[in-house]
């Protein structure tokens, strides 16, 4: 037996980092994708609390783990920079994330807004 283990176990080594490497990297770039953009209700002037509980549920779901069982918001987000409704994530194994909605810019009827996770 050689003091230096063979190439083949080196490199499968390797290759099995960098699929860790890619998978956390995807992983932390879902979690940092806070922010979404939605148009404004033609009737109701506002973000429908169904269209940002739908956004806020793709951006909780990470590759291969399922999301949210369901999200629910308090009310519909008014196209008014600043303006903020409250959400709650519930998971299926695990705690609720109790999430804060805020608009960040208006520009037409296009209303950009980040999530915020409140603290337990």
């Amino acid at each position: 037996m050689s003091a230096h283990p063979p190439r083949r176990v080196l490199l499968l080594g390797l290759l099995t980092a960098l699929a860790v490497a890619g998978v956390l990297a995807l992983t932390a770039a879902r979690f940092r994708a806070r922010e979404a953009t939605s148009e404004v209700d033609g009737g109701t002037h506002t973000v429908p609390r169904t269209e940002i509980a739908r956004t806020i549920s793709g951006q909780l779901t990470l590759p291969f783990r399922n999301g949210p069982d369901a999200v629910r918001c308090s009310g519909d987000l008014r196209p008014v920079r600043y303006d903020a409704v409250r959400c709650t994530a519930h998971f299926p194994i695990g705690p609720d994330r109790h999430l804060t909605v805020e608009v960040t810019g208006v520009r037409h009827n296009l209303v950009t807004y980040r999530r915020h996770i409140l603290p337990r």
